[in-house]
């Protein structure tokens, strides 16, 4: 089985909401940046926009990649934790 890409993840809510990938940001942004969680911040999505990107990331990893939707369920708060949207209030 095909592990899922985290950029690929992160590339579903960068890509529709900001209309730039992981790739161009590793290019443009310092190293410093990257290096820590704030670069989040620099990309911000509205709470319906996070919702729409939780219920787009369970699609994908479940018919792309095979994953039970109860092992999805059991193992998204990792995910999420991990490449969620920073949601601007």
């Amino acid at each position: 089985m095909k592990k899922p890409d985290r950029n690929e993840i992160l590339n579903l809510w960068l890509m529709k909401y900001h209309n730039i990938t992981v790739e161009e940001l590793v290019e443009n942004l310092p190293k410093e940046v990257l290096d820590s969680p704030s670069w989040f911040k620099l990309y911000p999505c509205t709470q319906e926009q996070h919702d729409e990107w939780v219920k787009e990331t369970k699609e994908l990893l479940n018919k792309k990649y095979k994953i039970s939707k109860y092992l999805i369920d059991r193992r998204w708060g990792l995910i999420e934790l991990d490449c969620s949207p920073y949601v601007k209030i």
